[in-house]
C-alpha cells in the first residue's frame, strides 16, 4: 500500500527514508516561516485573509500556505499531524545532516522552537501550532 501520491525510485535502499526526512525539513521550515508572516501582517492590521490569497497568487504560494494558512489565521490547531510526531522527525533530520557533515541551520533552529513548543505541553496539536510560539515570542495571542 503507497503512502503518498507520487511513487519514484529514488535510490538505494534507505533513500525514501532520506526523501522523507528532507521533506520534514521542508514543511517545518515552511510552516515556522509562515508563522512569522501572518503574525507580522496582524501587527500591521492588514486584512489576513485577503494577504493570503495575494500571497498564495505568487512565488510565496504553496501547499502549506494553502492547508495551514487558514488553521493559523482560526487558531484551529486539531490534529492532523502532531508537533510531537514532527519533533521525532526533525531530531532524525538533524541528527542525519550532523553525520554526513550538512549544515542545516535554519532546520535546527526550527526543531528547537518545535521542541519549545512540544516541551510546554503542546505536541499534541497540529504543527500549525508552531504558530503559537511565534505568537508567544512576539508577545501577540
Amino acid at each position: 500500500t503507497a503512502v503518498g501520491k507520487t511513487i519514484v525510485h529514488v535510490g538505494p535502499s534507505g533513500s525514501g527514508q532520506t526523501v522523507k526526512a528532507a521533506n520534514q525539513l521542508i514543511v517545518a521550515v515552511n510552516i515556522q516561516v509562515l508563522g512569522e508572516a501572518i503574525a507580522f501582517l496582524e501587527a500591521y492590521g492588514v486584512d489576513t485573509d485577503a494577504a493570503l490569497k495575494v500571497l498564495g497568487g505568487g512565488l510565496a504560494g504553496s501547499k502549506v500556505l494553502d492547508q495551514k494558512g487558514q488553521k493559523m489565521l482560526d487558531r484551529n490547531f486539531d490534529p492532523g499531524f502532531r508537533l510531537a510526531l514532527h519533533h521525532k522527525d526533525l531530531g532524525i533530520v538533524t541528527s542525519a545532516a550532523r553525520e554526513a557533515n550538512v549544515a542545516v541551520p535554519l532546520g535546527a533552529v526550527v526543531a528547537q522552537l518545535v521542541a519549545a513548543t512540544v516541551n510546554q505541553g503542546d505536541g499534541g496539536l497540529d504543527h500549525s501550532g508552531l504558530f503559537k510560539q511565534v505568537l508567544q515570542l512576539s508577545g501577540r495571542k
